[in-house]
């Protein structure tokens, strides 16, 4: 514990001990109605109970914030939480549910802000949140029905939750849920931490401004009453990070297991995380894998430039398909990490302009709890369960699926060339014929220069790192990224689902990794990031083992499948970008045996990407029909 949380601690124990001697009791406190200190405004019979002490079963108290309608019972929204507020006057949608008849809880997780116990991301969401569930169920202003409601983190503590079937838990809405996600179907990123067995490292700088594991706590032995006492009389707020000297300084740091000392971080739990590696069995203790099934009615949105969106998306399918189209839908965004709603009629995502993406999700929000907490047959849910933006096209559509590039609904292109595909300027092509001709394509992979990422679905570890789409014209000059682009598109292309890739590789380093990117070229030649993926090589049978490559031999390899909702315009071209490094989205390969966290020895890896009848590389896009509008 540092010097400053410890003086932290000090701090509220002295003041919980003043605030015990000099304030008489007290029942449940209640702020007056109209406007809460957190800019709720409530009816005018109604009410908030601030810092009610809710137990778990192990005696932890939750520390829990209650704004009710009025007086009566009522259907209950439970929004559980590790950061300060979910629910204030900049969140115009916990007033609207207020207003619509609904009570709103709000409850710090264990260990976070006044909440007793031990932090950990996601720590005890399924026990904690049954327990809390029980506690609603019995309060006198609670009709019984509960959903669960949040965006990030207050959406993925709502998975493992929904998954043991409480019989008070009548619905979900959980949007950009992903790092509650283990496992979904082909996705193994153990709560978006891996891809394809390599470190997604646009985490890191995360940890050290929000995932402190030493946090305050108010002083042993208090009561209730004085629990809610004390924590109405203090403020706690998250001030950690690292400077953006210190960022970049940090993410070419070896050993990487030392980046948050080389940051100047608080203590968090990326060490750890980093060590457990991508198929460790504690993954799956806090988030779902594909053996956790719900049949929670649930609603989800997923934002394609975020890491949530794949196994996000995967797990809603998976759902779909166990519970029928009426009780699962989902919205897909060409958007960012809980930006639902922000959405303008001249929209960028990133420096790319995508129209007019507005949504009305608040009512769609709210007509799904009437749906299934007030037993409103009437309530518009979706007719189709999915809707998802199209940029290009740029307008929504409604689809039954999420479809998978497979058979006669795949439009596939081949990687060709005569050997020079390095660069935007070399003679990469993607043809719709498997080649005459076998060729390779070779370029040197220096993790101490690797390629540096200009956009894509996490920014993070350095001001220079912006989620979204941009022009990726800077990257393809660079002789390490292999270039391939079809011709201009005689038609448009309208692209949704999950894109499958094969490559034929080969590499002179025991473990290398391979990047992918998908790219959508305009006419005027500005070349914007759609999606990407990677593959550790040393996982390229399952990240459950270690299998090294030997020198010269080529594989057959195909990067866990990119997630895409695009058009392809008429007079378009598409691009693959393939390289060995994505950095810092992705961590560093040091194309040595050893263990890459923990190691400092780097190489130079000499790769290969072989194409041609011999050795086919391709990529196949999921085409789809757009619906009338």
């Amino acid at each position: 514990m540092n010097a400053k949380t410890r003086f932290a601690v000090a701090l509220l124990a002295g003041a919980s001990a003043l605030a015990a001697a000099c304030t008489p009791p007290a029942s449940a406190p209640s702020e007056p109605p109209e406007e809460t200190q957190q800019g709720i405004r409530l009816p005018e019979s109604g009410r908030h109970l601030a810092h009610v002490q809710v137990p778990m079963r192990d005696g932890v108290r939750l520390d829990t914030d209650i704004w009710l309608p009025g007086e009566g019972r009522y259907p209950v929204i439970l929004i559980r939480t590790p950061y300060e507020s979910e629910v204030s006057g900049r969140a115009i949608f916990p007033n609207r549910l207020i207003q619509s008849g609904y009570a709103v809880v709000q409850q710090h997780e264990r260990g976070r802000y006044f909440s007793e116990g031990q932090m950990r991301m996601l720590g005890r969401a399924d026990e904690d949140g049954w327990d809390t569930l029980d506690w609603l169920v019995a309060q006198p202003w609670s009709n019984g029905k509960i959903g669960t409601y949040g965006c990030s983190s207050s959406a993925e503590n709502q998975l493992k939750l929904a998954t043991l079937k409480h019989p008070a838990h009548k619905a979900m809405i959980a949007f950009s849920s992903g790092v509650g996600i283990a496992e979904a179907g082909r996705y193994r990123e153990q709560g978006n931490f891996w891809r394809g067995g390599a470190w997604q490292m646009g985490w890191a700088d995360y940890f050290l401004a929000a995932m402190p594991i030493h946090w305050p706590q108010l002083a042993e032995g208090l009561s209730d009453e004085e629990r809610q006492r004390v924590s109405g009389l203090l403020h706690l707020s998250n001030e950690g990070g690292a400077t953006d000297e210190a960022l970049m300084q940090a993410r070419m740091h070896l050993p990487m297991i030392e980046f948050e000392q080389a940051a100047g971080g608080a203590k968090t739990e990326l060490a750890d995380y980093l060590l457990r590696g991508p198929s460790n069995p504690a993954w799956a203790e806090d988030r779902v894998t594909d053996a956790d099934v719900s049949s929670v009615p649930g609603l989800y949105a997923e934002a394609l430039y975020d890491i949530s969106a794949r196994s996000g998306v995967a797990r809603f399918e998976m759902l779909r398909q166990a519970n029928g189209r009426d009780t699962q839908a989902v919205m897909i965004t060409n958007g960012q990490h809980c930006g639902y709603g922000r959405e303008t009629q001249d929209f960028h995502v990133g420096d790319r302009p995508i129209g007019d993406a507005r949504f009305d999700y608040d009512a769609r929000k709210i007509a799904w709890f009437d749906r299934w907490l007030k037993d409103d047959q009437q309530a518009p849910t979706p007719a189709r369960p999915v809707t998802v933006y199209m940029a290009g096209a740029n307008r929504w559509a409604s689809f039954d699926a999420v479809p998978t590039a497979q058979g006669d609904t795949a439009r596939t292109f081949f990687l060709s060339s005569n050997g020079s595909a390095n660069t935007a300027d070399g003679d990469g092509v993607l043809v719709a014929a498997i080649p005459a001709e076998t060729a390779t394509d070779r370029f040197a992979y220096d993790p101490a220069d690797p390629v540096i990422a200009h956009g894509g679905e996490i920014s993070g570890v350095g001001p220079d790192q912006e989620d979204g789409s941009f022009d990726q014209r800077e990257i393809e000059r660079r002789p390490d990224v292999l270039v391939y682009t079809s011709e201009p598109l005689t038609e448009d292309l309208p692209v949704f689902g999950f894109i499958h890739a094969t490559l034929q590789v080969a590499s002179d380093a025991p473990d290398t990794d391979f990047t992918l990117k998908l790219v959508d070229v305009a006419p005027d030649g500005t070349a914007w990031n759609i999606a990407d993926s990677i593959l550790r090589m040393r996982y390229r049978e399952g990240v459950e083992r270690e299998v090294f490559m030997e020198p010269g031999k080529t594989y057959a390899i195909s990067p866990p499948d990119m997630l895409a909702a695009n058009v392809f315009l008429k007079g378009h071209r598409i691009r693959l970008e393939v390289s060995s490094s994505n950095f810092p989205s992705y961590a560093r390969n040091l194309n040595t045996a050893a263990n890459p966290y923990t190691s400092t020895a780097l190489q130079i890896a000499n790769n290969q990407v072989l194409h041609g009848p011999d050795a086919v590389s391709s990529i196949a896009l999921p085409v789809v029909v757009l619906p009338e509008k």
